[in-house]
């Protein structure tokens, strides 16, 4: 539970922190390579958001994804489903993240890209 509770917290203070970026790097930010330690808030869907940021270590790159879906968004009885993904990615990996998505429409993927120095960060329409 302590351990729950710490990760939300952590997640709130990432989405403030986020709501005061300036609309320039926001945009900036979206299917262009990340600096280190720059958070990226991408949109998945009507009710699903990620937050991503990467840190090098000795190993590769680690990328860590944390992703808030609202569960009766229209009623009194909101709810969060939050997922946090941590990976190490070499020069030439990438890992997607999806979440689920109604029946009929296009289900979007984040796909997080190690470019040589660079990270790359996008939101994709998933391919399978």
């Amino acid at each position: 539970m302590t351990n729950f509770v710490r990760t939300t917290g952590f997640v709130g203070m990432l989405v403030l922190a986020l709501v005061t970026l300036t609309p320039e790097v926001k945009a900036a930010s979206l299917n262009n390579s990340v600096r280190e330690g720059t958070a990226v808030v991408t949109k998945l869907s009507f009710n699903a958001s990620a937050i991503t940021y990467w840190v090098g270590e000795e190993e590769g790159w680690r990328v860590v994804t944390t992703v808030d879906t609202v569960i009766g968004q229209d009623g009194d009885d909101v709810k969060h489903a939050v997922v946090r993904f941590s990976s190490v990615l070499r020069p030439g990996e990438s890992q997607v993240i999806s979440v689920p998505y109604p029946i009929g429409e296009q289900q979007q993927v984040l796909r997080i890209r190690r470019l040589g120095d660079e990270i790359e960060i996008a939101r994709v329409p998933d391919s399978g």
